[in-house]
């Protein structure tokens, strides 16, 4: 056994990835050096090269780097005509920005409620009547849904290097709508974000509105504003592109082996079916056969979760939760009407909700604690 006070287990890892002492953080010193000495700052070099990169990675015609993954998703329903009064389904477990970003639009959101698996239950969803969809591949698992939505914009923000039944996130919808913020596999040194279409008028539109809708300096083609991926960004990400499979890989196998721990230990017997399994302390969600997921949270649902939290931070290991206030009961949000009871498996799930430590960095020894140290907690009780 690991003694207690000889191991810390952190959420966040970016002082480790970019430390300016080690190769990566040197190459990306370098680079923005080069930067500096060249003044190529806005939409120059860089940005262009993360574009061109993104899309041989991932076998799309078109990578638009813009500002954020929230701009990523405004400006892809702008170019896509959502306007004042358009009903855009999306899942209200998704972070507040996925909202956020219809609203800006002054449409509305339309909430259906999710699965097992985090994701928009298709049941629900594939017949309902809206101007368009967007689906949230929380967790890092891409699902690719057989729906005939008039229009659909992917969340992708937590799952680049995603794929459902081999083909990428990128490619089935569409657009697709990235994040390159710090806690993304792929990521930048702040706010960043992409969006990735093969529709070749649709990019041209995306680039204009990324660009106060500039034609050249001095003439405007069409109404945009300043949504550009700042080239710094752009070198933090592209650095970190080129590790993302290793990062994507490295992040399977600590779920491999937590979902193997955490699949034989604290489930009891169904006395009404004594041959299947009902987990009761530790809850796994499904893992579909045709998911590629790369895990940029690794969620359980538990028991105690509270008293969970306190008695892994006392052993050095930090847990978060993603998210604890559905998008729904969000006092911002009230005015959209909806109220608790009305999507009740996400609301039973934000309070049983955890992410555990999945990042690239974690060592075997890190990754032990963590599983002994749930394991521990249910026990001891």
């Amino acid at each position: 056994m690991i003694a207690i006070t000889t191991l810390r287990v952190p959420y966040a890892y970016l002082p480790e990835q970019f430390d300016p002492d080690k190769s990566l953080g040197r190459d990306i010193l370098r680079d923005i050096a080069d930067l500096m000495r060249s003044g190529d700052y806005t939409l120059g070099n860089w940005v262009t090269k993360f574009e061109t990169s993104i899309g041989a990675a991932y076998n799309v015609r078109h990578c638009v780097g813009v500002n954020s993954g929230t701009d990523a998703l405004v400006l892809a329903m702008r170019a896509l005509g959502i306007r004042d009064g358009a009903t855009v389904l999306t899942a209200p477990n998704t972070f507040p920005a996925t909202v956020g970003a219809i609203l800006a639009l002054r449409a509305r959101p339309f909430f259906v409620d999710v699965g097992a698996d985090y994701q928009l239950d298709y049941d629900q969803a594939v017949h309902r009547r809206v101007s368009a969809a967007i689906p949230v591949h929380l967790t890092g698992l891409a699902r690719y849904y057989q729906a005939i939505w008039p229009l659909v914009i992917n969340d992708a923000a937590q799952a680049i290097g995603a794929e459902w039944a081999g083909v990428s996130v990128t490619n089935f919808a569409h657009v697709s709508c990235f994040s390159l913020h710090p806690l993304k596999n792929v990521h930048g040194a702040g706010d960043g974000g992409f969006i990735t279409t093969n529709d070749d008028a649709l990019a041209k539109e995306l680039r204009l509105l990324r660009n106060h809708g500039l034609l050249s300096r001095d003439y405007v083609g069409l109404a945009g504003y300043n949504s550009r991926l700042d080239s710094i960004q752009a070198i933090f990400a592209w650095h970190n592109l080129k590790l993302v499979d290793e990062i994507n890989n490295k992040r399977r196998e600590t779920a491999r082996r937590y979902d193997e721990a955490f699949n034989s230990a604290f489930y009891v017997r169904d006395p009404d079916n004594p041959a299947a399994r009902k987990y009761f302390l530790v809850q796994l969600p499904p893992r579909p056969t045709q998911a590629t997921q790369v895990f940029h949270t690794y969620v359980i649902q538990v028991d105690q979760r509270s008293d969970l939290i306190k008695f892994l931070g006392a052993r050095g290991i930090e847990a978060k939760i993603h998210y604890p206030v559905p998008c729904h009961l969000q006092p911002g949000f009230s005015f959209l009407g909806y109220k608790r009871g009305d999507f009740p498996v996400c609301e039973s799930q934000a309070d049983r909700i955890l992410s555990l430590p999945i990042h690239e960095y974690l060592t075997d020894d890190q990754i032990d604690w963590v599983i002994e140290s749930v394991i521990a907690f249910y026990r001891d009780r």
